[in-house]
């Protein structure tokens, strides 16, 4: 089944979908390093993701 996931952070619209969890944990991780100057662990994007 397809997961998804959208950030939280105030005005970022970034929402990635994919059919492979390991995909989006890459995409959001990336996204959070390179926009936001942060990091996640796969746990707290897997607690984030949901079904699409």
């Amino acid at each position: 089944m397809a997961k998804q996931f959208e950030c939280t952070m105030e005005d970022c619209n970034f929402m990635i979908r994919a059919n492979e969890e390991g995909e989006v944990i890459h995409i959001v991780r990336e996204h959070a390093q390179d926009k936001h100057g942060m990091s996640i662990s796969d746990k707290d994007v897997r607690k984030g993701m949901a079904n699409a």
